[in-house]
């Protein structure tokens, strides 16, 4: 009789210990996919076919006052803040918009001088000092960016207003120029069905 309660001990011992190291096992395979959702592409190997699309889905890009936002096909975000290195911010951004069409400098600027890297789709990335400091979009994409409210290019100033709440207009140097928080724009007008023509924010170039 010992012996059989013994033996049913050690059976139901070992049971539970495969229980939790399977349970350990799945919890561990969880968290590292995660994390790989939120890791940017590895580089392509040397004499690799570059045309052929190893993720077909490529990220949505936000705009906010301080940062993008690239937003994943599965619903994950990863954020380009301002700080982040150079290099960084602009393979990140290059996963969505591809590589720059143009990366510069320009000693000319209200903040002084600015590295840039210059996108197909108008939108342009400021550094100093080798850091992330500002965005710049121009017209050239209407509507195809915008923040997680909705502000974008092409939205009249009523409904920007109707966005996002009290906008500050006035006219500057260099048009009809309108502020919301730390984000900044010009307008075609004044008028409610004046058109949002430009967005940025941060350290930016623009000339007054």
């Amino acid at each position: 009789m010992n012996k059989m309660i013994l033996l049913g001990a050690t059976t139901l011992l070992a049971a539970l210990a495969g229980c939790k190291s399977e349970t350990t096992t799945n919890a561990s395979t969880i968290v590292a996919n995660e994390a790989a959702d939120l890791t940017a592409p590895a580089p392509a190997a040397a004499g690799a076919n570059v045309t052929a699309e190893i993720n077909p889905a490529t990220p949505a890009l936000n705009l906010a006052p301080d940062e993008l936002t690239l937003i994943l096909d599965n619903g994950s975000a990863r954020h380009v803040t301002f700080g982040m290195g150079k290099e960084t911010a602009t393979t990140m951004v290059s996963s969505a918009l591809g590589n720059p069409i143009e990366q510069e400098a320009n000693q000319d600027c209200g903040a002084g001088k600015l590295d840039y890297a210059a996108f197909r789709e108008g939108l342009s990335l400021y550094f100093q000092d080798g850091k992330f400091v500002g965005w710049d979009l121009d017209g050239r994409e209407n509507g195809k960016f915008q923040t997680a409210n909705g502000i974008g290019i092409g939205m009249t100033r009523k409904a920007l207003e109707a966005a996002a709440g009290k906008v500050t207009v006035e006219e500057s140097t260099i048009g009809q120029e309108f502020m919301i928080g730390e984000m900044s724009g010009l307008l075609s007008s004044a008028a409610a069905d004046g058109k949002v023509t430009n967005l940025w924010a941060g350290a930016t170039c623009i000339a007054r």
